[in-house]
């Protein structure tokens, strides 16, 4: 777990130098088994990251072990582990893209069609598929949101991920580098789709 830690602080410096984590936003964790992952610490400059800034904690979002608060985010990445057994590390980033897409759609999900990076995504093969992503409206109430994430993964639909209104995007995957590879395809689709817009003169809806 200790490499895998220090794979993960390279990987997060790389997504801050994008412009995907101003600040000291977002957060990141890595399972380790059905009762407990890492997780950053909160307040955590991500480009100066390192794997000292991971704390352990259990399925409830109490810290085990480490330095430092866990992230505030910590419930809804424990919700994503416990609604999704194959999901080993979740990441969640402030790209610019993904949190304007979730302000102009107004619908509580989007569907992504035609694009062949779409293919990056577990099951699907063709372009021609479509990719739900549930958007959740932001809250500061952490138990009341995980509480509503948890209603919508429990549930028959298989999602890649989920945007909070205002907010950022989640995704989740069975080791690092397929999350990374997730999160690059869907922040290339939203991208794609925010140029649409504009040439269109519409929204994304």
């Amino acid at each position: 777990m200790k490499e895998s830690l220090k794979e993960f602080a390279e990987v997060i410096k790389d997504l801050y130098l994008r412009g995907w984590l101003p600040a000291t936003s977002g957060n990141f964790s890595l399972k380790v088994d059905d009762k407990s992952f890492f997780i950053t610490s909160s307040g955590k400059h991500k480009g100066k990251i390192s794997p000292k800034d991971f704390v352990l904690v259990d399925m409830e979002g109490n810290l085990l072990s480490g330095e430092g608060k866990p992230s505030a985010e910590t419930l809804l990445h424990a919700v994503i582990y416990q609604c999704i057994p194959s999901a080993r590390c979740v990441m969640h980033v402030h790209s610019p893209h993904a949190t304007v897409f979730s302000k102009l759609v107004k619908d509580s999900k989007t569907r992504l069609q035609g694009y062949e990076l779409l293919k990056a995504f577990e099951g699907i093969d063709t372009h021609d598929a479509e990719l739900i992503l549930p958007i959740f409206e932001n809250s500061q109430d952490m138990p009341e949101l995980a509480k509503r994430v948890k209603e919508e993964l429990k549930g028959p639909s298989k999602y890649a991920g989920f945007l909070l209104r205002s907010h950022g995007v989640y995704v989740w995957a069975k080791d690092i580098q397929r999350a990374l590879m997730k999160l690059e395809a869907l922040e290339f689709i939203l991208e794609c789709e925010l140029k649409l817009a504009i040439i269109y003169g519409g929204s994304t809806t």
